[in-house]
């Protein structure tokens, strides 16, 4: 029984969406997605779970993309990592018809050994509207892949599903 237990807390993981209080939906926003940060020592992390936002807002037609010159991103991506950003930067995104803008972080993005050889992914996402400054939308996943013996998905099929399902909760809520 003991063994079930501490195999069963093993094997739990969390995640988590919140979407605010009276906040705008958002879908058909033009968001402005900036590079994931990676917290991981795996390269090249970041980039992976950004892509897949990318991919999976495309796939589900849930927003538009925008995009601002390599400079401005690379410092609203600087500005992120605080978890917030000015609202002196806000206004001009608003301005160049940018509703809100979308960052986060990479935790976790290896493969963890145990009985197998499991995949293990955990990021953070925020976004932020530029028009009114509140967060329209935030959330967290960490998760490792339970396979048990043996493992069907690669980390980056795991990490496209959790952000595929995590992208899909948000839109059933609106």
């Amino acid at each position: 029984m003991a063994v079930l237990l501490v195999c069963g807390t093993f094997f739990q993981a969390g995640c988590s969406t919140v979407r605010s209080e009276n906040s705008d939906p958002i879908d058909h926003l033009f968001v402005l997605l900036l590079p994931f940060k990676n917290l991981t020592s795996t390269p090249n992390a970041g980039k992976a779970i950004s892509a897949l936002f990318v991919s999976s807002i495309t796939v589900h037609r849930a927003m538009y993309l925008s995009s601002s010159d390599t400079g401005t991103t690379k410092e609203l991506a600087k500005m992120a990592e605080s978890g917030t950003l000015p609202e002196n930067i806000l206004e001009p995104l608003a301005r160049q018809h940018i509703d809100a803008v979308l960052f986060g972080n990479v935790t976790e993005y290896e493969y963890r050994s145990g009985l197998s050889t499991e995949p293990i992914v955990g990021f953070t996402w925020k976004m932020i509207s530029t028009r009114t400054g509140r967060t329209v939308w935030a959330g967290a996943v960490s998760k490792v892949d339970s396979c048990f013996w043996v493992c069907h998905d690669t980390l980056s099929e795991f990490a496209r599903n959790l952000v595929d399902v995590e992208i899909e909760k948000r839109l059933s809520e609106e």
